[in-house]
């Protein structure tokens, strides 16, 4: 029997994979794009490429984190992950239509 603690991990792992998947997606148009923009679009995308990077490396962190909780810590660390995730899609939204102008 599946538990409540196991179809939320394997929800958010299905998330962070759809989410990684359009950001390859997304970043390859951008890297194309940079070859023929300025210096200063290149530095910004870095940084916005950081950032996601960094908050879906946290976001993977916490999820480990709530697989090896106990049962009854689980729910504690369930609000931790989902602020995270929120963390990643906000910066994947922040990326993606700052680049797309």
């Amino acid at each position: 029997m599946v538990t409540k603690k196991e179809e939320f991990i394997a929800r958010m792992r299905k998330q962070v994979d759809e989410l990684n998947y359009r950001w390859s997606r997304e970043r390859d148009k951008f890297e194309a794009g940079l070859q023929h923009a300025s210096a200063d679009a290149g530095k910004e995308y870095e940084v916005k490429r950081q950032a996601y990077l960094k908050f879906r490396k946290d976001l993977k962190e916490k999820i480990v984190d709530l697989e090896v909780a106990g049962e009854n810590a689980w729910d504690d660390l369930k609000d931790g992950v989902e602020d995270a995730w929120k963390s990643l899609a906000t910066a994947f939204d922040k990326a993606t239509s700052h680049f797309k102008k």
